[in-house]
């Protein structure tokens, strides 16, 4: 029982660390297109 609550928390820790991830990656690239798009 507890290895998997270990588990599911280290998944879930995982998870958010991967959204936030993808999330500043595309708030990167959105930032870095917009004076691209504007010009």
């Amino acid at each position: 029982m507890k290895k998997t609550s270990i588990d599911f928390s280290f998944k879930q820790l995982l998870d958010i660390l991967t959204v936030n991830c993808i999330k500043r990656q595309v708030t990167y690239e959105a930032t870095n297109a917009t004076p691209a798009t504007s010009i």
